[in-house]
């Protein structure tokens, strides 16, 4: 029986470690957990690193059926930063902030442990300190119970501080988690696990691959593709650029979100046209089609479309606090309530409207030439001749610039005519017709049907 508590009016409310682990770790997919250990190898990269140059800076990412492991040498975690912060359930008001971070809820890194095995280690090394912790986790949960069942805190196995002597070379941070859980170990067997993995790491932080950090999973390194708009003299994706003073979000002081948006065309994908929303360089959304950012009634606008597959939208939020970016708390979308996001939102309809109007003549321009009615393709020219360049190489400009469709010609509408007949026929025809080409037998053939069966 647990012990009555000294003041008779006090009512146990404190959760229990079992429940606090399930409600931690039901809702996030695998590769988002292992996705969070990076976000922390990320930050160390922008601690070392505040001009955001990543050249020479590493993550290494290794998993089997029996393990976890991953690598860095990001600068590796103070052990004061270790005792007080870091291993924390939640982020204190009084951690300090790394600017730009992107592992800003204090969570991810623990429910990582505890999402996918029974233990783990943490090795890590700065230029002044070492640390490292063996963490068995059902004993961790039967710590301190019955007798003290609030007991959450963790323990250093080995810890030095004051070093004067610490070698480059050993800087960084390594955590490995073994005795995984049996789904967590059937699903690093898969390949289309390891495939979907990659994929996802490799969108997530392309942007700070494109500033020089290495990422490998198994020792193969990742590849990304860097954000790609369409331009040309004739073709300009639109720009803007806006600050958002902390006073303004919340009525409190601190540092301000810093918004950039671009809107453009780019090469034609149904799957990849969209919106994509990042957050301290972490990318949240990706090709977005729906109402979360700019589509359909609700916005007064059209719903995603075939016509709208060479549609880009990129929308950077940043800022020292990270507390203030409207992204969701597993980095997987954005909080449509977030008072950034909401000013933000409107700014990316706007921005988008002349380049869905431009896509949506396009689509009027093939389907006239298709018919017939037309054999203008200056907006098709316009696709065709423009060069894809990256948005950070962008010359920019405030509003989307792109050619106006041409004025219908003068005259009847026109309407292509195609049918098939078997070719030794069709030679025939060329013949008795006197002409030399098969459009020129499809013609010759309707006037002489309309002249001597059309015309009354």
């Amino acid at each position: 029986m647990p012990e009555t508590p000294q003041d008779p009016k006090r009512i146990n409310a404190s959760p229990t470690k079992e429940f606090f682990i399930y409600m931690l770790t039901r809702d996030i997919p695998l590769t988002r957990a292992i996705l969070d250990l990076v976000d922390n190898s990320v930050d160390g990269a922008r601690r070392m690193q505040a001009n955001g140059d990543f050249n020479g800076l590493w993550v290494r990412v290794e998993l089997d059926r029996n393990h976890l492991k991953i690598a860095d040498n990001c600068g590796g975690i103070p052990v004061d930063i270790a005792r007080n912060y870091a291993f924390r359930f939640g982020r204190p008001k009084d951690a300090p902030l790394t600017p730009g971070s992107v592992g800003q809820f204090g969570v991810g890194m623990k429910r990582t442990f505890f999402k996918l095995g029974r233990h783990f280690t943490v090795y890590s090394t700065t230029s002044s300190s070492r640390f490292d912790m063996d963490i068995d986790v059902e004993q961790w949960k039967a710590m301190g119970e019955p007798e003290k069942a609030d007991e959450w805190h963790f323990e250093f196995r080995n810890v030095e501080e004051n070093l004067t002597n610490v070698s480059p070379e050993e800087i960084g941070t390594r955590i490995e988690i073994n005795q995984l859980y049996d789904t967590v170990a059937e699903n690093f067997a898969l390949d289309n696990f390891l495939t979907r993995l990659k994929q996802e790491m490799s969108l997530a932080h392309a942007l700070s691959m494109d500033r020089g950090l290495a990422i490998t999973v198994n020792t193969i390194p990742l590849r990304h593709e860097p954000q790609l708009l369409f331009v040309s003299d004739k073709l300009k994706p639109a720009y803007v650029e806006k600050t958002y003073p902390r006073a303004v979000l919340d009525g409190q002081p601190g540092p301000p979100v810093k918004v950039k948006l671009f809107a453009g065309v780019a090469e034609r994908s149904l799957h990849e046209g969209g919106w994509y929303v990042f957050c301290n360089g972490r990318l949240v959304i990706r090709a977005d089609q729906t109402a979360t950012t700019i589509w359909g009634q609700a916005h007064g606008m059209r719903q995603y479309h075939p016509d709208f597959a060479y549609f880009r939208g990129y929308a950077y939020f940043d800022s020292d606090n990270a507390a203030l970016l409207p992204w969701t708390t597993t980095k997987t979308g954005v909080d449509v309530d977030s008072p950034v996001y909401k000013n933000v939102q409107q700014e990316m309809i706007e921005i988008s409207k002349p380049v869905l109007t431009f896509l949506s003549n396009l689509a009027k321009e093939r389907a006239a030439f298709e018919s017939g009615d037309s054999t203008d393709g200056t907006l098709d020219q316009a696709i065709q001749s423009a060069e894809a360049k990256r948005t950070d190489a962008l010359t920019v400009t405030p509003t989307f610039v792109a050619p106006q469709p041409s004025p219908m010609p003068p005259g009847p509408r026109m309407q292509k005519i195609q049918y098939s007949k078997p070719l030794v026929e069709v030679e025939k025809a060329k013949q008795l017709l006197k002409v030399q080409t098969f459009i020129a037998v499809g013609e010759k053939t309707f006037e002489y049907f309309m002249k001597y069966e059309g015309e009354e």
